[in-house]
């Protein structure tokens, strides 16, 4: 029993060698006593490097008694005539009285006794075997050293796996009765039909055999590759194999030797071969995802792990076979994993053939499959080939993007491309933008289901498309386009009748920036102020830029909203000086109204009835001089006369003398009911033969000598015209023209312009009851002492004239009776009626005020002017003959 204390204190002296740090949680070892597993309710732990171990755990295995002092903390372990006795946290121990020191105190570990290595090992060392791999610590008793090692049992020998060597075979057996014994097992292969005995397995060589500490449990064993028979000889398949089991013993102890296992032979179960390998040419990126790939799956994949795709140049494909498909470094195939279904893989952009290129149009390709066996890379089944595949490209070409704009919307991307040299079975293009994040899944697929609201269509018309996005135009995952995110933008060729559609190559990675230090104008604002129907009518107010810095100038832009969607930077920066407002970077804030001459960006005057955008372009200077920004759109605006100026009501006109002039005329109206905005009234006098095309524009131009002026006093006007009064063609008034009159109120304040035009009064013809003047006759001249001496015969009625003019007019200038009524009085001689004939003396100048000279030749006239009673209808006489004095 002595012997039996003495092997668990050797357990005690194991531990410390297994562990080297304070108090932690080793790596659970198991102790193994002549061949049992000791159960323990603490696992050993290290402490100062010294292992502790459970005292209780172990002496009750042996049927020892323990005795603990609570106050004086002392534990004692009676086994047989043995007893020993320590104190926690004392370096001090007893056996049988004898004092003995310990390394390390022990100490209490969750309520339970933990002793030092050192207290064993400086009592009595026994046999103590440790295994470092399996954590296991065997005691063997003195009692137990003694006896023949057994034989082990059940010897079994399978087939788990196909690599076609010692790695598919697995030997498992039962473990001897008394392990206690046995230093170790070797597992011995045979060839089956050759003879093993107890003799000869003793004499193998350790290179042909497997070797298998005892652990306490039963052992199975997988060998290796490198493991070979008993004759040397390696392990392969379809070779018959029985397996033993030598049981070597400890010391002197004996061996034994099992019974052989059943008869087993190895079989390689390899994989079949894959067929209809097909390859499709579906889209048009110029790389391997325009390469569809797609194959049967084996019926039975139990030995499948994967499958690979070879891309092998056509002028190649006759050299590849399964030991070059083995070589192929793995960033020249494509590896699919099996589904349980057929397969169809569409390659990658990065793909590329064996030879190590990127797959791209214009070669010509097979392809071939391989099944990957999960046991043995020999075992490899390579597919017959493909089809020749040259992967062509009949989409879009020269896809580009730019960032052209700062609204931080789509308005910034500019996508251009040329289209199809072909566009027969094309009906239309769609513009695809794809966040980066998304680009890797993107594919035809995916671009077949995108909805009309996440893509820009575009037409067929024309060779080239060169597009600015809109505002609202969104990815492809329905997110509005903005700045700081990363495109690829795609284009999507859309097949029409029963053509397929066709997805191009991604264009370059974009990411929209607003990276100008200048900013645009903020508050943007537009108002209808004043009813001129020009510039002047619209307000426009925004605020600055926070930072002038490098700002010269702001530019108002007025664009027609038929025109805003095409309205960008680019073409901002391209409008015309006279097609814009330039405003100063004065002030915080800009409230302008447009002049009259202001017009939109595309060269027309601004109007009312028209809508328009407002846009601000910000002009940058020094170093940001060809960095302009263009602000958002202004809400809508369309002008709209709603003037406090009104027009004349209850118009009408009248004959009411016979003067044959404007004084004939009497034109009446009512006043406009408000007149704070009223400056005067305008008649405006109109052959009938004009008034088709008379209008507010052509009133507001009449020169001020061809309309009477009248002044805003009182409610109503009645006014008859002057003599002078002019028609606005500049003629004089008269009888026998057909006329229509019109009332222009003309504005004053805000609304000096926006002026108002009365409706048309009725025709209105002159006529009178007059006796028209009746010419002299006869008119002669003689020339009398260096005068002229002018003769005429009376008017046969003198009733109705008032006087007669003698008029001496160069030969040489024309004369009418217009003329002859606005001679001057001082270049006539004016001559009373009285009832004869008049002969008189001539004044000494002409018509003209010039004075009668020599040399000139000259003629006379005679105007009968018609007094109340009669009406100026001609008057004028015939001329005398020429002469000059």
């Amino acid at each position: 029993m002595k012997k039996l204390w003495i092997s668990i204190l050797v357990v005690l002296v194991v531990f410390p060698m297994m562990f080297q740090s304070s108090v932690k949680a080793a790596t659970p070892i198991s102790i193994i006593i002549d061949g049992v597993r000791l159960s323990t309710d603490q696992a050993p732990v290290m402490v100062n490097g010294r292992t502790m171990v459970p005292l209780r755990a172990i002496f009750e295995a042996f049927n020892a008694t323990i005795k603990w002092n609570q106050k004086a903390q002392t534990v004692t372990a009676t086994k047989d005539d043995t007893t020993i006795m320590l104190k926690i946290g004392s370096k001090t121990a007893t056996i049988n009285n004898k004092a003995v020191t310990l390394d390390v105190p022990g100490l209490n570990l969750k309520g339970r006794t933990m002793v030092p290595t050192r207290f064993v090992s400086e009592a009595l060392g026994h046999e103590v075997g440790w295994n470092p791999k399996t954590q296991v610590v065997t005691i063997t008793t003195s009692a137990s050293n003694v006896g023949n090692a057994g034989p082990v049992s059940n010897v079994v020998a399978q087939d788990v796996s196909d690599f076609g060597d010692g790695r598919d075979l697995q030997v498992s057996f039962t473990r001897a009765a008394n392990e206690s014994l046995v230093d170790h097992y070797r597992v011995l292969i045979v060839k089956s039909g050759n003879i093993l005995n107890l003799s000869s397995a003793q004499t193998i060589t350790s290179y042909n055999y497997s070797t298998v500490l005892p652990t306490g449990t039963n052992p199975s064993i997988q060998l290796t590759s490198a493991s070979r028979t008993v004759d040397g000889d390696s392990i392969k398949s379809n070779q018959a194999y029985v397996a033993y089991v030598l049981t070597v013993g400890k010391g002197s102890n004996t061996s034994a030797l099992s019974s052989g296992s059943s008869i087993m032979t190895l079989v390689n179960k390899t994989v079949a071969a894959i067929n209809n390998v097909q390859v499709n040419d579906i889209s048009d990126y110029g790389d391997g995802r325009d390469l569809s790939v797609s194959f049967n799956k084996l019926s039975d994949e139990s030995k499948v792990s994967s499958y690979r795709i070879f891309v092998v140049k056509a002028i190649n494909y006759s050299n590849f076979n399964l030991a070059t498909a083995n070589n192929v470094t793995s960033a020249n195939y494509t590896l699919v994993s099996k589904t349980g279904n057929n397969i169809t893989q569409i390659l990658s952009s990065g793909a590329r053939d064996v030879d190590g290129a990127l797959v791209k149009t214009g070669v010509s390709y097979r392809v071939f499959a391989m099944a990957i066996d999960s046991s043995n890379a020999a075992n490899n089944v390579l597919s017959s080939v493909s089809s020749a595949i040259t992967l062509s490209n009949i989409g879009v070409s020269n896809l580009s993007v730019s960032d052209v704009n700062n609204y931080n919307d789509g308005r910034d991307l500019r996508v251009s491309f040329t289209h199809a040299t072909d566009e027969t079975y094309i009906s239309q293009y769609r513009i695809l933008v794809v966040p980066t994040s998304y680009y890797s899944s993107f594919s035809l697929a995916e671009a077949n289901n995108i909805t009309s609201a996440y893509y820009t269509a575009v037409s067929t018309t024309g060779t080239t498309t060169n597009q600015v996005l809109t505002s609202s135009t969104r990815d492809v995952r329905g997110a509005l386009i903005k700045n700081g995110v990363n495109y690829k933008v795609y284009i999507f060729s859309i097949g029409s009748s029963n053509t397929g559609n066709v997805l191009s190559s991604p264009s370059s990675v974009i990411t929209l920036l607003n990276d100008s230090s200048v900013s645009i104008v903020s508050n943007l604002n537009v108002s209808d102020v004043n009813d001129y129907g020009d510039g002047r009518d619209l307000r426009v107010s925004f605020t600055h830029a926070t930072d002038e810095t490098y700002i010269s100038q702001y530019r108002i832009m007025v664009v027609p909203t038929s025109y805003y969607s095409s309205f960008s930077l680019a073409e901002a920066n391209n409008v015309s000086s006279s097609n814009y407002t330039s405003v100063s970077t004065s002030g915080s804030s800009t409230s302008q109204v447009l002049n009259s001459s202001t017009r939109d960006v595309l060269g027309a005057l601004i109007k009312n009835g028209t809508s328009y955008r407002v846009y601000v372009l910000t002009i940058g200077s020094g170093i940001y001089w060809d960095s302009n920004v263009l602000s958002s759109a202004s809400s809508v605006i369309t002008l709209l006369n709603d003037s406090s100026v009104k027009a004349v009501t209850n118009l009408s006109v009248s004959d009411v003398n016979d003067y044959g002039d404007g004084r004939d005329l009497k034109v009446s109206f009512s006043h406009a009911t408000d007149e704070t905005y009223i400056n005067q009234y305008r008649i405006m006098v109109v052959p009938t033969s004009y008034y088709s095309s008379f209008s507010l524009s052509e009133a507001n131009n009449v020169s001020s000598s061809n309309y009477t002026s009248v002044s805003t006093s009182g409610n109503s006007t009645s006014q008859v015209l002057d003599a002078s009064a002019r028609d606005v063609r500049g003629n004089l008034i008269k009888d026998g023209t057909s006329y229509k009159v019109y009332v222009l109120s003309v504005g004053s304040g805000n609304y000096a312009g926006p002026n108002a035009l009365s409706w048309e009064s009725s025709v209105i013809t002159l006529s009178t009851t007059k006796s028209p003047v009746s010419s002299v006759t006869n008119v002669t001249y003689k020339e009398e002492n260096g005068r002229i001496l002018i003769s005429f015969v009376k008017s046969a009625n003198e009733s109705n004239i008032s006087e007669y003019r003698v008029l001496v007019v160069p030969s040489k200038q024309g004369f009418g009776s217009a003329d002859a009524i606005e001679v001057r009085s001082s270049y006539y001689t004016s001559v009373t009626p009285n009832g004869t004939n008049p002969s008189i003396s001539t004044a000494t100048r002409d018509v003209n005020g010039d004075s009668i000279v020599k040399g000139v030749k000259y003629k006379v006239y005679v105007l009968a002017v018609a007094n109340n009673s009669g009406v100026q209808n001609g008057g004028l006489s015939n001329s005398t003959e020429e002469f000059e004095i």
